[in-house]
């Protein structure tokens, strides 16, 4: 005679032994679908260039150094700032040298400046052209939104530097940025993965 408690324990049992069959059948199977893309490369449109100071005479005799990596793509900036307002004017460009087509821009600080524990201390990139200014605080991370750059037009590119007096002079303050470009300005641009 069998009692309620063991032939529910039996039936668990083998109701635990089928999932563990089926969850196995189940996992080993998998639909692939083919697709193709292909990608015409071509020359970018907008690029990094050398501004009016590129390369000029910094603060102690040093130089501003600009570097512009292959195709312009890269950009590296080596400046030597000092105490209260240190303003560089025109070491770059964000240049389109698309002669039919406009395209956005943004840029993306990736790596903020490393001056928050300096109370006061600010870095900020300044983008101008003949008709705006702005101003993008490179103490945070994010994302600018999307400004227009018309075709065969240029943007300039200004770094200031603030350090209150009084503190200790920081080895170096580093940040890094993404130039970001689209011909459209309806969405955010994506993280790259």
């Amino acid at each position: 005679m069998r009692t309620g408690a063991s032939f529910g324990w039996k039936h668990a049992v083998a109701l635990l032994a089928i999932a563990a069959v089926a969850s196995v059948a189940f996992a080993s199977v998998f639909v692939l679908y083919g697709g193709s893309v292909t990608a015409y490369f071509q020359k970018p449109p907008v690029v990094w260039g050398a501004g009016d100071n590129s390369n000029a005479t910094d603060l102690g005799g040093q130089t501003i150094t600009v570097l512009v990596g292959p195709n312009s793509t890269q950009l590296q900036v080596t400046v030597h700032p000092t105490y209260e307002y240190t303003y560089y004017r025109n070491i770059t460009i964000i240049k389109n040298n698309d002669a039919t087509n406009g395209y956005y821009i943004a840029i993306r600080v990736t790596s903020p400046a490393n001056v928050t524990q300096i109370a006061g201390a600010s870095v900020k990139l300044i983008l101008y052209n003949t008709t705006s200014t702005e101003v993008i605080d490179l103490t945070t991370s994010g994302v600018t939104p999307w400004y227009y750059l018309p075709a065969g037009s240029h943007i300039s590119v200004d770094v200031q530097y603030y350090l209150p007096s009084g503190v200790a002079l920081p080895k170096s303050v580093v940040f890094q940025i993404q130039l970001i470009y689209s011909p459209s300005n309806t969405e955010p641009p994506p993280a790259t993965v």
